[in-house]
């Protein structure tokens, strides 16, 4: 952010460290508040008490990526990624994709079962497998439909912004 810094020579180990500390608050941030989330989500049956966690978390990622797409960071992310890994990019997104799709029909079912399973097992079991198998088929296509394809938009548009910079050589 260039909002009220001025044009000062920085040290490049300091800058790299500072980033570094950002890049940590960021993740600690984000564990903590989705950590809340769940807690939260166990305890209470409304929504409600969740909204400002589940804000930060979104608007924060938004921003990340955002910013990271319009300075075509992200589209050299993926080539360093690509020459360095087995797996390209656009198999992990969609393996993400699958990964988030399982995860949040466990938890969906996982929650089902304990706050309306009313201490019956056999209810609870029941609750769990029908909220889980119908989260599954819900879930599971719609969330790797949406990471490839938001990775595929992304991808291309930091790649115009990327060769449209005129640093970049």
């Amino acid at each position: 952010m260039k909002w009220f810094k001025r044009n000062a020579v920085e040290d490049e180990r300091i800058v790299n460290m500072k980033n570094q500390l950002y890049k940590e608050v960021y993740t600690l941030i984000m564990v903590i508040c989705s950590i809340s989330v769940i807690i939260k989500s166990f305890m209470l049956t409304t929504t409600e008490s969740v909204l400002l966690e589940m804000l930060i978390i979104i608007g924060g990622s938004l921003y990340f990526g955002i910013r990271s797409v319009t300075l075509g960071i992200y589209s050299d992310e993926v080539e360093i990624h690509d020459q360095k890994s087995k797996v390209s990019f656009s198999k992990r997104t969609a393996i993400s994709g699958l990964v988030i799709g399982v995860v949040l029909a466990l938890f969906f079912g996982i929650r089902s079962a304990v706050l309306y399973g009313n201490g019956n097992s056999l209810t609870e079991w029941k609750y769990f497998f029908i909220v889980f198998l119908v989260s599954l088929i819900i879930y599971l296509p719609l969330f790797v439909v949406m990471n490839s394809a938001i990775h595929y938009g992304a991808n291309k548009v930091s790649r115009r912004m990327s060769q449209n910079d005129e640093f970049d050589s």
